[in-house]
């Protein structure tokens, strides 16, 4: 779809994947980029098909601060009140280590790859195939 780059230090790109609309996310996620960070999810979640999700694609994070996990919590709740799922792929361990000491490893569910976030899907036992 697009990359938007606001400021040196974040590059975020919107992709469609089937039904599933991909944020990729590169750079520093912090208290002075979180905000583009949070309109880009906001579009994804508004351009959402369910029951295909939302993935934001930490994999290019070079740092996530608490902005940007709370912010991630922010989504992941409007997303659920929106009937979208909310899925994380972060595979390094300087981004997955604030979600297991923050605890929200358990609500966000990060996963490695782009491929397993976009997995198949069994919903109300009719299975959709997302992309991957």
């Amino acid at each position: 779809m697009g990359t938007e780059q606001f400021d040196p230090s974040l590059r975020i790109e919107r992709e469609v994947h089937g039904y599933a609309i991909v944020v990729r996310v590169a750079g520093e996620v912090d208290s002075s980029t979180v905000g583009h960070l949070a309109r880009e999810i906001a579009v994804a979640l508004a351009l959402a098909t369910p029951p295909a999700p939302v993935v934001v694609d930490l994999g290019e994070v070079d740092f996530l601060s608490a902005a940007g996990l709370n912010q991630l919590r922010r989504d992941h709740l409007a997303a659920r009140e929106a009937g979208v799922r909310l899925r994380v792929v972060a595979r390094h361990r300087h981004v997955l280590r604030p979600f297991e000491v923050t605890g929200l490893v358990h609500d966000l569910q990060p996963v490695a790859t782009l491929a397993e976030a976009l997995r198949r899907e069994v919903v109300d036992g009719r299975r959709f195939v997302l992309g991957g």
